[in-house]
């Protein structure tokens, strides 16, 4: 080849280096025009309330997986979500899932984590009971994980936070032996532990009946603790994790969950007293020593438990470094047999001097008595160190309770719970907090609970006497009252204004998991005591009007003037409300409700500020005094009515872009120019 012709093919694949280089756009610019970030979505897993999808992250370049609710799901079960994923982003640790990303589609939350392509502990034991697999096959490569889940759950003691559902199942393990703690869902903080950030974190995620349950229990049947069951009343602690940590170990020696029963009930039962085979009576090749621990984390007493998840991982590596485990109280001859198994070769020396072994054997149970007193010495200085950290804590008792306040007032009376038994717990002399959790009491209907914390209290006499009333018609707090007793307790609230309680019992009962009859009769109830007064007082004859279609579910409470607040009807399952030609003067009390079609028109209201229902096709303002259309921009209305109502702006109305029918007034607005701004809406004029 000529020098020429050298020359020209050089400058002509120069040429298309160039051209190349020229296709790539700068990541600076293609990061710049991501509009939507996630793509790619392919289904992976649901839960009751959750579905998992992995999808791909456009500015990262990564698979992730994306944690979001189902369609249907409630505002409060959206607020826990949330909750969830604030409380995972904020626990960072090699071996717990990290969130990367946190955001709204419209109002449905959605976070991403990072996507494990791998399998769960549960599986991976299924596989190797029934011969499919040799991956994790061997008893230490698992204990290597249960070490593994240790650390997760220590450091996330050590932050304040309790997992309380520790399972195989929220166990993934990657393709390269990565383990990961998931499903922070049920997770709850301790007040005297966490970090300030993490006092906003409290969580649930109920599951199917058959896994997590809700309500009555919080956590998995055939790991839970006996305190998680309905059927012992011992406080939730670092020795329920422990408990649930003894059940996994359970499971990785004997394949099998320690608690198993015919239905629910019976195995909550077996739970609740430790009704369990011992590992051994199903294995009998299990070390004893491992045994031993299994048996001690998993003692029906939590005095019996370790004290702490670090305790339990040490007895494992104990173990497998050929050291007795403190649980099984290894007599002097079986420990002087593991030392001889660590140390071959002095133990031959050892053996040919006797007189050397005894000596040794003196010297160990002498320093045995000295880190008996170091022992001693420690619990001491733990013990001052703790007084003083409760000292310090104190002064964050306030706090707490302000945080509880705050619970209260939004109607979260779960996390004012927590709040205000965070408050006491830490400063018992704090009588407002004692006093909250008296009501919050009064509001479960538990009376005992309630009688004990406003006799801390001492300066709520009413409240207190309502509670020693009730306790007579009702002693056991795990009982709910009936009807007419739960409305003569609301109509006791109203009678001494205890309104707070009032308030408490309607947004209580309104959220509660009811029947639709029971839904109904409530619904009646607590409507006629609310607005008696001003029944009795102007519509003295009128009878409520109240009625409920099951197939169409329309609810229909119009032409009840008296009626002026209608707040128990909140969550309830209808799809079209007509309130008019009441007295209600806000949107409350249809929060949470389903609505496609409200009509509210001859009624008091002057805003839309409480308007909540973003799914509505049909509203009916007319003869309102509702001037500010505003907060209809965020709705995609069909058939709107502002006749003889106090808009007089038609700036809002150019936007609502999907309505097929608008009713007005005559001279209201302009029409001609109306209909320029909304060309394809009918629009109706009336006198």
């Amino acid at each position: 080849m000529s020098r020429i012709e050298e020359g020209f093919d050089k400058k002509f694949a120069d040429f298309f280096d160039e051209l190349d280089e020229l296709d790539e756009m700068p990541l600076l610019d293609t990061i710049a025009s991501i509009k939507t970030r996630y793509c790619d979505f392919e289904y992976v897993d649901e839960g009751g309330i959750k579905v998992i999808k992995t999808c791909r992250d456009l500015k990262t370049g990564r698979v992730v997986a994306m944690a979001s609710l189902k369609k249907d799901a409630s505002d409060q079960e959206k607020e826990a979500f949330l909750k969830e994923a604030r409380l995972t982003a904020a626990l960072q640790h090699p071996n717990i899932i990290p969130l990367h990303d946190l955001g709204l589609k419209g109002r449905h939350p959605w976070f991403t984590m990072k996507f494990i392509s791998g399998s769960s502990l549960e599986k991976i034991l299924g596989e190797i009971q029934k011969g499919n697999s040799i991956y994790q096959s061997d008893l230490s490569d698992r204990l290597d994980v249960f070490i593994k889940v240790c650390d997760a759950i220590a450091y996330a003691h050590s932050r304040g936070v309790l997992h309380l559902d520790i399972k195989p199942d929220n166990i993934q393990i990657s393709e390269y032996g990565d383990v990961l703690v998931c499903d922070w869902g049920l997770a709850r903080v301790m007040a005297a532990e966490c970090d300030e950030e993490l006092l906003e974190c409290f969580t649930f995620n109920p599951k199917d009946t058959n896994l997590t349950l809700d309500g009555v229990v919080k956590g998995t049947p055939g790991y839970m603790a006996p305190e998680q069951t309905s059927l012992v009343k011992v406080k939730k602690g670092v020795h329920t994790d422990i408990f649930s940590l003894g059940c996994v170990l359970y499971k990785i020696l004997c394949f099998r969950k320690p608690f198993v029963g015919d239905d629910i009930l019976r195995l909550m039962e077996k739970t609740a007293t430790c009704d369990f085979r011992k590992p051994t009576e199903i294995e009998p090749s299990i070390p004893l020593s491992l045994e031993a621990v299994c048996l001690k984390a998993m003692s029906l007493d939590p005095k019996d438990r370790y004290e702490s998840v670090v305790k339990l991982q040490k007895e494992i590596l104990n173990y497998r470094k050929g050291f007795a485990t403190n649980a099984e109280n290894a007599t002097l001859l079986k420990i002087m047999g593991l030392w001889i198994k660590r140390h071959r070769a002095i133990s031959i020396a050892t053996i040919m001097l006797v007189f050397i072994s005894l000596f040794a054997a003196s010297f160990a149970i002498n320093n045995l008595k000295l880190e008996k007193i170091n022992a001693l010495q420690l619990a001491e200085k733990m013990s001052i160190e703790k007084e003083f950290h409760i000292k310090i804590n104190k002064e964050a008792a306030p706090r707490f309770y302000e945080r509880a306040q705050i619970a209260f007032n939004s109607y979260n009376f779960d996390d004012a719970v927590n709040f205000s038994d965070s408050a006491v717990e830490l400063d018992p002399t704090l009588k407002e907090a004692w006093r909250l959790k008296g009501i919050l009491h009064l509001i479960y209907q538990q009376f005992g609970a309630a009688i004990q914390a406003l006799e801390e209290n001492g300066d709520s006499p009413k409240q207190k006497k309502i509670a020693e009333d009730f306790y007579k018609i009702k002693s056991d707090d795990d009982i709910p009252l009936s009807l007419p007793q739960f409305l003569e307790l609301f109509n006791r609230g109203i009678k001494d204004k205890q309104y707070a309680i009032v308030g408490g019992l309607i947004h209580y009962k309104a959220y509660a998991d009811i029947t639709l009859k029971e839904r109904i009769d409530f619904c009646k109830g607590v409507i006629v005591a609310h607005n008696n007064y001003v029944r009795l007082i102007n519509h003295k004859d009128k009878q409520l009007n109240f009625s409920y279609d099951k197939s169409t579910r329309d609810l229909n409470v119009s032409n009840n003037p008296w009626v002026q607040t209608a707040l128990i009807l909140q969550n309830f399952p209808a799809r079209s409300a007509n309130l008019s030609h009441t007295g209600i003067s806000n949107f409350i009390c249809f929060r949470n409700q389903p609505l496609r079609s409200l009509d509210v028109s001859n009624t008091e209201i002057i805003e839309l500020n409480t308007l909540e229902n973003y799914d509505l096709l049909r509203l009916n303002l007319a003869h309102t005094s509702v001037s500010n259309l505003t907060r209809l921009r965020d709705m995609s209305l069909r058939v709107l009515d502002i006749s003889h109502s106090s808009v007089r702006s038609k700036g809002v109305l150019k936007d609502l872009k999907s309505l097929e029918r608008l009713t007005i007034h005559k001279g209201q607005f302009d029409v001609e120019e109306l209909r320029k701004y909304l060309p394809d809406t009918k629009i109706i004029v009336v006198p």
